[in-house]
């Protein structure tokens, strides 16, 4: 999904990279990898720069609001609903996200 989509930034020198999703290091292992070295200034004009939480809070808003179409996308969104409860607490979705689950239960 994003991942395929997206072009990785290393400067190791911009104050944003612990909080940028497109931040990462030498060590990380991604398949088709694109790497841009930025500076903060090429970045904010580009718009390059995603916010983690922004994205990550989105993200499973989108999931939360996503009707399933049949049995097997209601198996699917059920999977992807349990496995971001533990990250949807830091983001004060968790009550959201497990009415999505009681729903998709139910079904």
């Amino acid at each position: 999904m994003f991942l395929s989509s997206v072009s990785f930034c290393r400067n190791d020198k911009c104050s944003k990279k612990d909080s940028c999703l497109r931040y990462t290091t030498e060590n990380d292992n991604i398949k088709s990898e694109t790497y841009l070295v930025l500076t903060e200034e090429e970045c904010n004009k580009s718009k390059s720069y995603i916010n983690k939480d922004d994205y990550y809070k989105k993200m499973i808003m989108n999931i939360i609001d996503e009707v399933p179409n049949d049995d097997l996308d209601n198996k699917m969104l059920l999977q992807i609903c349990n496995s971001l409860l533990d990250i949807s607490k830091k983001y004060d979705l968790e009550k959201k996200l497990k009415e999505k689950i009681r729903k998709l239960e139910s079904k």
